[in-house]
């Protein structure tokens, strides 16, 4: 019985070795690496404006404007900033030419970013 019971196991380590063993990496408590796309610092003003008015034309913008959880600061890397993360999550691209995709949540105050 006892040369059964090695068998089964060997068998069932060779099988783990050839398919390969996978873990969810939810069920032994990571946590999954979330992305934003925000300005980057250097790119001018003029360009962000633009993208904000695009952007503005795709999705929600509310929380920018006068009123909005993210108006303040008045600043158009700001704006820019939400409206980049925002395309980001609704198309799922991040224009590199003008911004770059961080791992730190950059939610400030009330102004959250999904």
């Amino acid at each position: 019985m006892n040369k059964i019971n090695v068998s089964l196991l060997l068998i069932s380590c060779i099988f783990c070795v050839v398919h390969g063993f996978e873990t969810n990496p939810a069920s032994i408590g990571r946590k999954q690496v979330v992305n934003y796309c925000i300005a980057q610092i250097s790119t001018p003003e003029e360009k962000l404006q633009a993208f904000i008015d695009y952007a503005c034309g795709v999705i929600d913008c509310s929380a920018i404007q006068p009123g909005g959880s993210c108006y303040y600061p008045i600043i158009t890397v700001s704006h820019a900033d939400y409206a980049l993360n925002q395309i980001y999550r609704y198309k799922g691209s991040c224009d590199l030419s003008i911004a770059m995709i961080i791992s730190i949540n950059p939610s400030y105050g009330s102004c959250r970013y999904s």
